[in-house]
């Protein structure tokens, strides 16, 4: 017999955490682990580095990727630096600096 202790009970109406996760974006095969944790509610910080240096039209599909992934889910992406992409599930809003 499994018995719940008192950090595990969750209430009915508690909502699921959100996370923020970190990981290197270094193939087009990376980016399905993007969408399934967007599709779990998490936010997403994708460093694009190697991708930028090794391969710039593959990084220009995965961040579309990303983005019509995210858009579908009623997310957002957007650039932290010039090497870092947040990518944001629903309910999350990027607020974008007026230039």
């Amino acid at each position: 017999m499994e018995v719940e202790t008192a950090s595990t009970i969750r209430a009915p109406s508690e909502p699921e955490p959100i996370y923020v996760k970190s990981m290197e974006l270094r193939s087009l095969v990376d980016v399905q682990e993007v969408a399934d944790e967007l599709r779990n509610g998490n936010i997403m910080i994708l460093d694009i580095s190697t991708l930028m240096n090794q391969d710039q039209e593959e990084l220009k599909r995965a961040i579309d990727q990303i983005r019509g992934i995210s858009q579908a889910i009623g997310g957002n992406i957007g650039r932290l630096t010039e090497s870092k992409v947040i990518a944001t599930p629903r309910f999350v809003n990027i607020q974008f600096r007026k230039a």
